[in-house]
């Protein structure tokens, strides 16, 4: 069993499914509520977890109830997790449209910024590592020390921020976001702007990448919260299970896809049959 190290943000949704967007009126009727794992790295992991891999959650959450329940929920899902405790819980509400676009409204409390584990022990049997900017300081160790290594970091990268390029040069494999590359001047613009391997997510549109583009699989968008955490806890799996790259990418161009169709990730019977589809 491939097992891959997610490190970064976790928290606890709060998902509305509205009847309608945008607000007409004080009161907007929703159609449908769920709590659910939130945070790129989180979501992830979770991911990773239900598609056979082992998944080990470095993150930080809060000393109270909240924290619990998202710590047994992750556990539940079969993710190992390693939380470094502080005094509140991140949580986030979110607004999903009836076309299955989603408004994330975060609160984001202080969290400690030291991480009480030992980068040489928790890397101890991984094949991959993923990372997100939103605890910088744990992320630069566990990179350094993976690539010292041999393993795989693979880098969420979707805020034009200084400790998000703070990650970039110790990333084997960047996976940037569309936002980002609109925001910097177009797909070719971010690429260039990124001095290893690299690829930018684009949605229905599929994936780039500097030797080509992997097509979206076409489904229905039922809940797009979370499509590119899943990409990246997918991509950094296959490349843990020895896909390589492209075959990689294409694995979770179908994670993603059935992520948005069914509003959770997949298992990887359902996977295997898109890829074979």
């Amino acid at each position: 069993m491939a097992s891959v190290i997610t490190l970064g943000w976790a928290c606890l949704d709060q998902r509305f499914y509205l009847e309608r967007f945008p607000p007409t009126h004080s009161r907007t009727p929703v159609r449908a509520f769920r709590q659910a794992i939130g945070g790129p790295a989180a979501v992830a992991a979770q991911a990773v977890a239900r598609l056979g891999g082992e998944a080990l959650l470095l993150s930080r959450r809060g000393s109270d109830t909240v924290g619990e329940s998202l710590e047994a929920a992750l556990r539940a899902e079969g993710v190992r997790t390693r939380f470094t405790l502080g005094q509140e819980t991140p949580i986030s509400a979110v607004l999903v449209a009836p076309d299955g676009e989603r408004y994330i409204f975060p609160y984001r409390p202080d969290l400690p910024a030291e991480p009480d584990w030992d980068p040489e022990v928790v890397l101890e049997g991984v094949g991959a590592v993923l990372l997100d900017h939103r605890w910088v300081l744990a992320g630069l160790r566990l990179a350094q020390a993976a690539r010292a290594r041999g393993i795989p970091v693979v880098l969420d990268l979707d805020h034009d921020r200084p400790e998000a390029w703070e990650l970039v040069p110790l990333a084997s494999h960047v996976v940037a976001s569309e936002e980002l590359a609109r925001h910097l001047g177009g797909v070719e613009a971010l690429l260039g702007r990124i001095p290893g391997w690299a690829a930018v997510t684009l949605g229905a549109e599929g994936v780039r990448h500097r030797r080509g583009q992997i097509p979206a699989f076409r489904v229905e968008v039922r809940d797009s919260t979370g499509a590119g955490d899943v990409y990246h806890g997918a991509f950094a799996l296959g490349l843990a299970e020895g896909m390589g790259e492209e075959g990689a990418l294409r694995f979770a161009a179908a994670v993603a896809a059935l992520h948005v169709q069914n509003g959770e990730p997949p298992g990887r019977r359902e996977v295997e049959a898109l890829l074979a589809s």
